[in-house]
């Protein structure tokens, strides 16, 4: 069994105090929408709109009316983007998978080449084989884009990279867009990919990543909007995304950035409920703050996390809509002990207090992926999944009769013992990369580093050369032929 309980971050006087601050904010502030269909929809219900500054004032009543009609819909807890790891969110626990489930691939710019020591562009090559690499590892449940490949006409890379996933895994996560026009093909790659079962298109589609990330301050951009207003028309689910940073986009004091962030993702709810509430409404955050010695956006800190932890328990009691974090970005550049440590830290701290998604090879924020940093995420990940199991007590595991047999170990020891050989896989940590030998006094800790990360990298590689390729059906080959011929036709004038 799971370890039970988690830690509050905030309590019911304090969420109060969130909730009214955040309606304070619609009705005295509004948001800035770049979607007419919106505006319209708010106006329709009575809001105070200016179209011209596409800007919209919310009557408080409004807003807890349409929260209150998603209250405990959708329940699945995701990683931020794609994978539901646990099907139903716990009423007063944090999130686990039900069963070991690590999150792959989040369409980074770059990939982390270790044998050359830098960054480099990733090509068509390399995300065929991190494709494959994701269908090596079995604890990875669906295979997301690992990259935005730039060997493709940027016109047509979401459609191309869509049809590369389809033909090279049978787990397909998502890909993504922000282009509401590949809206449709990305449907229609969905219904091919789920066999078009109406339940998975409406819940959990393939393929179409469904985030729709506001702009602190206060805003939802045109491309959002826009994108936005044509999933609604697939009854695709809705998840409304905020990416406060801490004193740059929003106030410095995690208080002041949830306020804003709630503001974002209930105005925005709002808005679209009116349009659709029957579609499943969630939301995600991704909070960060600003390094005021060098302007970079750090995640992996103490108040960036307390911002998430409060929004989700915010979201999970007093509106009852599913709140996800994503554990996978931290500011580490490069594989080794900083990126293991972030990512420990990170996804310990919401561990207690939010979930456990346990995603693999993110560097520089999720703007590089390294197969070598994933494998050891890999070890890393297992250790925390296995905290979170906590104890198993019974008969087998209490063992009495084992101690009284063995009493001091004197003529036997458990080392030998049947008993140990029996268990010590299940009850014990055996990391793959970890150096956990006796020292010897002339390793330096560079040494010891080097070692630990040659032994990744070539694990990784180990991996994908015995992978065999997924065999397509012809006929589903030449489906998917058809969808990215049609999207030439439009995107490139053929």
């Amino acid at each position: 069994m799971f370890l039970k309980g988690m830690l509050k971050v905030i309590d019911k006087s304090q969420m109060e105090r969130f909730h009214q601050g955040a309606l304070h904010v619609l009705e005295k502030t509004g948001l800035q929408i770049r979607g007419k269909f919106l505006l319209n929809a708010l106006a329709d219900a009575g809001c105070r709109v200016d179209f011209n500054k596409q800007r919209a004032w919310f009557r408080p009543d409004l807003v807890e009316k349409q929260i209150e009609g998603q209250r405990d819909r959708y329940k699945m807890v995701r990683s931020s983007i794609w994978y539901p790891f646990c099907k139903e969110l716990p009423e007063d626990d944090v999130a686990f998978p039900d069963e070991f489930t690590i999150d792959y691939g989040h369409a980074a710019t770059k990939i982390y080449d270790y044998q050359e020591g830098n960054y480099r562009d990733p090509s068509i090559q390399d995300q065929i084989d991190m494709i494959r690499l994701g269908n090596a590892i079995p604890s990875v449940k669906a295979v997301c884009a690992p990259f935005v490949c730039s060997e493709f006409d940027p016109r047509m890379e979401i459609i191309e990279s869509t049809r590369i996933l389809l033909l090279n895994t049978r787990k397909p996560g998502w890909v993504g867009t922000s282009s509401a026009r590949e809206v449709k093909y990305l449907a229609d790659f969905a219904a091919l990919a789920c066999d078009n079962n109406k339940e998975v298109l409406k819940t959990m589609p393939p393929v179409f990543v469904n985030a729709y990330c506001t702009t602190s301050p206060l805003k939802i951009d045109k491309r959002s909007c826009e994108v936005m207003e044509q999933a609604i028309k697939y009854k695709f689910p809705i998840n409304i995304a905020s990416m406060p940073i801490l004193g740059g986009t929003t106030p410095v004091t995690p208080a002041g950035s949830v306020v804003v962030a709630a503001a974002e993702i209930l105005g925005c709810i709002t808005a679209a409920t009116l349009i659709d509430p029957d579609i499943y409404y969630y939301s995600t955050g991704i909070s960060a703050e600003m390094d005021m010695k060098t302007t970079q956006i750090c995640y992996s800190t103490p108040a960036a996390i307390l911002t998430d932890a409060a929004l989700h328990q915010l979201f999970k009691y007093k509106y009852g809509i599913v709140f996800n974090v994503e554990a996978g970005y931290v500011e580490a550049k490069c594989p080794g002990i900083q990126a293991s440590f972030m990512k420990t830290f990170r996804q310990m701290a919401f561990g207690c207090t939010v979930s456990s998604s346990l995603p693999i090879g993110l560097l520089d924020n999720a703007a590089v992926f390294s197969p070598t940093q994933a494998m050891i995420d890999l070890d890393i990940n297992k250790a925390l999944y296995r905290f979170a199991q906590g104890i198993e007590v019974n008969e087998e595991t209490l063992c009495p009769d084992l101690i009284n047999d063995l009493e001091f170990c004197e003529k036997s020891t458990y080392l030998e013992n049947e008993h140990t050989l029996k268990h010590f896989r299940d009850a014990l940590w055996d990391p793959m990369f970890m150096d956990r030998t006796y020292g010897t006094p002339k390793e330096s800790s560079n040494e010891s580093n080097e070692k630990m990360l040659q032994k990744a990298d070539t694990a990784w590689r180990e991996l994908l050369a015995e992978e065999k390729s997924v065999k397509v059906d012809p006929e589903y080959a030449g489906e998917l032929d058809k969808i990215v011929g049609a999207a030439e036709k439009e995107f490139l004038d053929k």
